[in-house]
């Protein structure tokens, strides 16, 4: 058993809270063309992004997972295979975690033209060998969660509630360059 209390999900399904995802959509500037979450679970992101105000200019906004979890409403299959089939100009997820995060943000980058965002724990910046990965990553902000996210397994029937971890939104802005901005949501 893990601190959090419960067992390590079989697939890194992890369910983020509707109010981190709206937090970030309120902060971040407007997405246009095709949004994609290619790690999607039930769809909370891309459902969120459909409906959100300031998604006015997003003119499709798809999911997929490695499993069916939302009764055949996305796609199904690995993210990097996805991604390259469906080409979205925007990335917005919950990506594994396990050391395949620097995987997943590489995938997407090579697969979008204008930004991938990713929700990891605010631990992701630190480390030398992170220092210089992010030296040629454009990664132009940081939405630090000043609530604390609850991130029960998918599935599982543990309600969100409490959570114990520092999470951040992460956005990685093709032809950005120069210093991270760093903000609170």
């Amino acid at each position: 058993m893990r601190a959090s209390g419960y067992e390590r999900q079989k697939h890194n399904w992890y369910v983020e809270e509707q109010w981190a995802v709206e937090a970030l959509l309120d902060a971040e500037r407007p997405f246009y063309g095709k949004v994609m979450d290619p790690c999607c679970g039930k769809g909370t992101i891309p459902d969120l992004v459909a409906k959100h105000p300031s998604c006015s200019r997003v003119r499709k906004c798809i999911g997929s997972d490695l499993i069916d979890r939302a009764d055949g409403r996305f796609r199904i299959g690995d993210y990097g295979i996805t991604l390259a089939a469906m080409k979205p100009d925007n990335v917005i997820s919950n990506p594994p975690y396990g050391g395949e995060e620097r995987e997943f943000i590489e995938t997407a980058l090579s697969h979008t033209v204008d930004r991938v965002v990713v929700l990891l724990r605010l631990a992701f910046l630190e480390g030398r060998k992170k220092k210089v990965w992010f030296q040629d990553k454009p990664l132009a902000r940081v939405w630090v969660s000043s609530r604390r996210i609850s991130m029960p397994p998918g599935g599982s029937g543990v309600k969100a509630k409490n959570g114990s971890v520092a999470y951040a939104w992460y956005v990685f802005e093709h032809g950005f360059t120069g210093n991270a901005a760093l903000g609170l949501i």
